[in-house]
Order: C-alpha cells, then structure tokens, then sequence
C-alpha cells in the first residue's frame, strides 16, 4: 500500500534553481510507492510548473517559489506557488489556457492541437502553451490555479493514483 509522503522546497526565482530539482522530486516520489513511469512523467509536472513560475513569475520579488508534493494513497497533488507581478492580461491567458484544456474529453486530442497550433504559428518568445497539455496528456493530471490576495499564483496538478506500483 502506497503511503502518504510529502516534499516540500523553497527556491529561488531563476533558472538555474529547476533542474537540480529533478533528482529530489523523483526519489520523493519514489519514496511514496510510484512507480517509475509515473515518477518520471510528475517529475516533469514539476519541472514544467518550476518552468512557468520562473518564466511568468515576478522577477523583482525576494520571495521564493514554493514546490509541494504531496503523495497520498489516492492521489498525488504537485503545487508550484510564486509571486506575480499582477499582470491581468498575463493571468488571463494563463486562465483562458486551462479553460482552453479543459474543453477537451481527452488530453490527447488537447496535446495534439497544441502541437498543430505550435507548429503553424512563429516562435513567441517562449510562450508555445505546451506545457499545460504535455502536464494534462503525458502525466494524466488535472490542473487548476488560484491567484491569492497577496498576488500569490498557485498552480496544482493532481495526479489520481490507480493500482498498486510497479516494481515497488
């Protein structure tokens, strides 16, 4: 029976701080009773959510980005939460992203039309909004934001469990 863990990470705000985090999420997902293929897909949640916060997040604040994992016998819930700078239009197209994944039955056919629309359009700075549907097809998560009243952006992704590990 897999059982609950939790990971828990204050980083700084820059690039250089994501990939070391690979190693400690993926144990710590191990730990819990994943196996491999999952460990591997939510350790990519987690790059990618790190990604965003680094990407979109308020560069001119001194406060970290929180990384959480939490591991339960049903479910695994990965939250990236980080300053924003209150750019409404910002948040908006982040929230017109979700709602966009959202409107798809499958995040297979969600992933595929992220990459016809990718590859049709000119690169922007970037912003290719593939990360959201590799998060919803690859890993099989659900994911949902909050903006807090202290300008706190809060993404999660929840992952539901479904059997016993593999080679656990």
């Amino acid at each position: 029976m897999p059982v609950a863990a939790t990971l828990e990470l204050d980083l700084p705000p820059t690039w250089s701080a994501i990939q070391p985090v690979w190693a400690p999420c993926h144990n710590a997902l191990r730990r819990g009773g994943l196996a491999e293929s999952e460990a591997y897909a939510l350790s990519m949640v987690a790059q990618e959510l790190l990604e965003n916060a680094v990407k979109y997040g308020d560069a001119d604040s001194p406060d970290p980005i929180h990384l959480s994992i939490q591991l339960t016998p049903d479910e695994v819930t990965i939250e990236v939460k980080n300053h924003v700078a209150g750019d409404d239009a910002e948040l908006l197209r982040f929230d017109r992203a979700i709602q966009w994944l959202r409107g798809f039955q499958d995040p297979f056919e969600a992933y595929v039309e992220r990459l016809k629309l990718v590859s049709a359009e000119s690169y922007r700075g970037g912003q290719s909004g593939l990360g959201l549907a590799r998060i919803a097809y690859e890993a099989k998560c659900l994911v949902d934001f909050y903006v807090d009243e202290a300008s706190t952006l809060s993404v999660s992704a929840v992952y539901a469990r479904t059997g016993a590990p593999e080679g656990a």
